[in-house]
Order: C-alpha cells, then structure tokens, then sequence
C-alpha cells in the first residue's frame, strides 16, 4: 500500500505570492489532518511562527480552511494593512 505523502510548503514563496495579489484568495497547502491545517491557519494569522521568523505579519493575512479529497486545505489573502484592535490604540 502507497501512502499519500504530502509536499512540504513553502511558506515564504506563499506570502510572496499573497502579498502581490491583495484581496486575493490562494492556496497556501494541503494538510492530511484538521489539526495540522488549523494550526498553519493559526500561525497565518497572528504571525507566530513556531520555527524563526514567521513570513507572515499578524493582522496582514486572512486564512480558511476547506475539506478536500486529500485532506484539509488552506487558503489565505493578504490584507494589506493591521485589521486588530491594537493599532487603533
């Protein structure tokens, strides 16, 4: 038996790409778990990455999830600009 065995993303390459399309849904990577995909979808987010510096800045990028035939995928788009409560202040 094969075994599905996903690419690695790179990360850096996707935030290159969402940054010169603002506004524009693309896919970041598939994910075998919802566990997995929803972590990435997190790290997006608030920009924390786990393993240096993150290519993503809180507040800058938007991610989702969405079943697939494979797995979990998630998509992202860069905002252009801060959307939290902590830059009013």
């Amino acid at each position: 038996m094969t075994r599905y065995r996903r690419r690695q993303t790179d990360h850096h390459a996707a935030a290159d790409r969402l940054r010169a399309q603002p506004g524009v849904w693309l896919p970041v990577g598939e994910y075998s778990t919802r566990a997995s995909a929803d972590g990435t979808a997190k790290t997006i987010r608030t920009g924390q990455w786990p393993n240096g510096p993150s290519p993503y800045t809180a507040g800058h990028f938007e991610p989702r999830t969405e079943m697939t035939e494979f797995g979990v995928r998630v998509d992202a788009r860069y905002l252009g600009h801060h959307t939290t409560t902590q830059e009013a202040s």
